[in-house]
């Protein structure tokens, strides 16, 4: 197994700057999930890490050592693309094997790690089928399977999950998750879903116009976005304009929202001085309704439901400005136009300076 490192890695496509100074270091057996929407750079440092890619400035290493004169084939990288692109006329054992027959394994070398492989990724038995076969499920397990039988230093996933059905998608990502940790492999997940990225990964990077936004846990990426387009990213449903109040009390701070007093955590806005603008960000699930007024509990009225299967979501006006947009895990005794009083936990509201 291997690190990786990279320092400002570029590349640039005439005027368009698709990756813009990248710095990150992966640990030996890390497993770090790249996470931002379409365009953001994340696939093409997959493809530059890969080989397939020629940087425009930035150094790549692994073990230490500078791979960028490398070629792919020759940099012991596994790499399991998003489309599988497994070969419709070769078998199961005969696409595992593939790599293999590159690097002149003997037959019985062959036999014996293509049968390892296949047995870790639950598909014994299913050698001498054709990839139309098999299921999607199955098709993913053989491409994983090719791309992990040459016992690479380091395994790059991008979009490993995008085409399964969302049933499917969760038993992936604990059979992934399973034969990483087996394996022990430094490993790169390219994805464009938050919740796979902190499902799979021991270290999210969330990217945009080609730009780290924020590396962390998955909990600290979860629970503490670091900008107002991480928290949006991540699922963060609900933002409100407001201006800083006065001094703190009892651990709280509070932010003036639409003429009301919404209390913070006090370390969340003690960079703002007093009238400093700022937005406050929630998710949805963070908000409750309640029977009677509290601290950081405000009426308003229900304009819209959805029902979501494990939830129901809510559009609310009038609690401030903006509408608010809770979360419940069960369906309220209340209906679209119906008053409701909707609690805003302090300690789960995010606070940013604009």
């Amino acid at each position: 197994m291997a690190t990786l490192e990279l320092k400002s890695l570029v590349k640039r496509f005439g005027d368009f700057t698709a990756v813009d100074g990248m710095d990150l270091q992966v640990a030996q057996g890390e497993m770090i999930a790249l996470l931002g929407g379409s365009g953001c750079g994340k696939t093409t440092t997959l493809r530059m890490i890969a080989g397939f890619t020629e940087p425009t400035g930035g150094t790549i290493l692994v073990d230490g050592e500078d791979v960028g004169k490398i070629p792919p084939y020759k940099r012991n990288i596994g790499i399991f693309f998003q489309n599988y692109a497994l070969f419709p006329h070769m078998t199961v054992f005969e696409n595992v094997a593939f790599g293999l027959k590159l690097q002149k394994c003997s037959k019985e070398e062959t036999a014996h790690r293509v049968g390892e492989i296949l047995s870790l990724v639950k598909l014994t038995g299913l050698d001498g089928r054709y990839p139309r076969e098999l299921s999607g499920g199955q098709q993913q397990r053989v491409a994983l399977a090719r791309a992990l039988v040459t016992r690479p230093s380091i395994l790059l996933l991008d979009e490993p999950l995008s085409n399964l059905d969302a049933k499917l998608r969760v038993e992936m990502q604990v059979e992934i998750k399973r034969i990483q940790r087996e394996l022990g492999i430094t490993t790169i997940i390219v994805t464009h879903d938050h919740e796979e990225a902190v499902s799979l990964a021991d270290r999210v990077i969330v990217m945009n116009q080609g730009r780290i936004q924020q590396i962390g846990t998955p909990q600290e990426i979860f629970d503490h976005p670091a900008s107002p387009f991480v928290a949006d990213f991540m699922g963060f449903s609900t933002f409100l304009h407001g201006k800083a109040g006065g001094a703190p009390r009892g651990g709280k701070r509070p932010i003036l929202c639409g003429g009301r007093t919404l209390w913070v955590a006090q370390e969340e806005a003690e960079d703002l001085d007093e009238g400093e603008s700022c937005l406050l960000a929630l998710r949805s699930e963070s908000m409750t309704l309640v029977e009677a007024r509290w601290e950081n509990a405000f009426p308003g009225r229900i304009e819209s439901m959805t029902y979501k299967g494990h939830t129901t979501r809510l559009e609310v006006s009038g609690c401030f400005d903006e509408p608010v947009f809770p979360a419940l895990g069960e369906i309220p005794g209340s209906g679209v136009g119906d008053e409701v009083l909707v609690h805003f936990p302090y300690r789960k509201i995010c606070v940013y300076k604009v």
